[in-house]
């Protein structure tokens, strides 16, 4: 049977006859999505690789110093890495595309790495983008929070909840090319230890699993508070004890808590229309500043770490043009620059600001700071 997930009407998923463990671990990934019949035909479909005629001839791609090692033939594409085998069209992503896999492991990788870009750059030619962003909704404001990884834009995201905001994103966030609306692209939370206290309700949505591996990656449970935290330095102590905890993965579901638990205080907005967007870079020095911004230049930059982000996607992307000279993808290829195109696009009657803060901070007082600009 297979299972479809409709994405804002924008974004098709299809699971063709999914074993249970690859539907439990896309139910996490998609949360708080729910299947759903598609009005066309899925962006992106999964299925079960079938093994290649052993008529057909075989071509090989050897380990280029990242474990990886890929074989092809005349018809299909395949990387093989540990147990794991991944069958991607790439001359098809964009417009409807069906990637294969098999294997005991790494399903998990396999959405993060190439389910996930292929879902991202099908939105292109409908004029929309996924920004590596966190978003808000702040008093009918839709708020983009961007920046490189480890810029601080989950604990912006969560500064902005504690003042009253709604949630609509994390990591990211769809962006409507005209710059009428962000809406939520679905992907896990990964909050860090220290802050799992800072969340009303969190702890006990929490598996025992789950706050085991917490704790074993350095929770320390009875020292930071949320009125505690509110009093710490910007850096001092607080980056202390962010150095030595973990992380730990929730949903939007565990984040918020489900409909009527009553156990968080926080709301949810799955769209939002857009009205400004802060770029977060981490800085040395001990204090906060915020400035404008321009905005083709924020554009580029954000393209660029849009682009690392799905490294292993088009880096497989380029072995496949190495093995099929003739199968490119332009979309693929000038998905960088569109995208740079489209957000600044988007952009161009919006706020935009960078914020220059130290890493980790206190997620209200970096709210205190943005709050005067939105």
């Amino acid at each position: 049977m297979n299972i479809d997930y409709d994405i804002h009407g924008v974004l098709g998923l299809r699971l063709i006859n999914p074993t249970p463990s690859l539907a439990r671990l896309v139910a996490r990934q998609f949360d708080p999505w729910r299947p759903a019949s598609l009005a066309s035909e899925p962006d992106v479909s999964i299925s079960r690789l079938t093994p290649p005629s052993p008529r057909e001839r075989r071509y090989r791609l050897g380990d280029a110093g990242d474990s990886q090692e890929c074989d092809f033939g005349e018809s299909e594409f395949i990387l093989r890495k540990g147990t794991m085998a991944v069958s991607i069209p790439f001359a098809f992503v964009g417009s409807g595309c069906t990637i294969g896999w098999s294997g005991a492991g790494g399903m998990r990788r396999l959405l993060i790495d190439y389910v996930r870009p292929a879902l991202q750059i099908a939105l292109l030619p409908k004029d929309r983008l996924a920004l590596h962003s966190a978003a808000v909704n702040y008093g009918g404001k839709g708020i983009l929070l961007a920046g490189w990884a480890e810029s601080g834009k989950t604990e912006a995201m969560l500064g902005f909840l504690q003042a009253g905001a709604a949630f609509v994103s994390d990591k990211w966030t769809i962006v409507d090319g005209d710059g009428s609306s962000i809406h939520h692209f679905p992907t896990p939370i990964t909050v860090r230890n220290w802050m799992i206290d800072l969340i009303p309700g969190l702890r006990d949505r929490l598996k025992a699993t789950e706050l085991l591996r917490a704790r074993a990656a350095g929770l320390v449970t009875s020292v930071i508070r949320a009125e505690a935290l509110s009093h710490a330095p910007l850096t001092t102590g607080v980056k202390g004890l962010a150095d030595l905890a973990g992380r730990v993965s929730v949903t939007p579901s565990q984040l918020l808590g489900k409909d009527g638990d009553g156990a968080s205080q926080w709301r949810s907005s799955p769209s939002a229309p857009l009205a400004s967007l802060f770029l977060l870079v981490t800085s040395g020095e001990d204090r906060i500043a915020v400035r404008e911004a321009d905005v083709d230049e924020v554009a580029s930059r954000l393209a660029d770490c849009a682009a690392y982000e799905r490294r292993a996607f088009f880096g497989l992307y380029q072995r496949f043009k190495y093995a099929f000279p003739g199968r490119r993808n332009r979309l693929i290829e000038e998905a960088r620059e569109a995208e740079s195109r489209t957000l600044a696009k988007a952009l161009s009657s919006k706020r935009v600001f960078v914020v220059e803060a130290p890493f980790p901070f206190d997620p209200a007082a970096l709210y205190r700071a943005i709050q005067p600009f939105c």
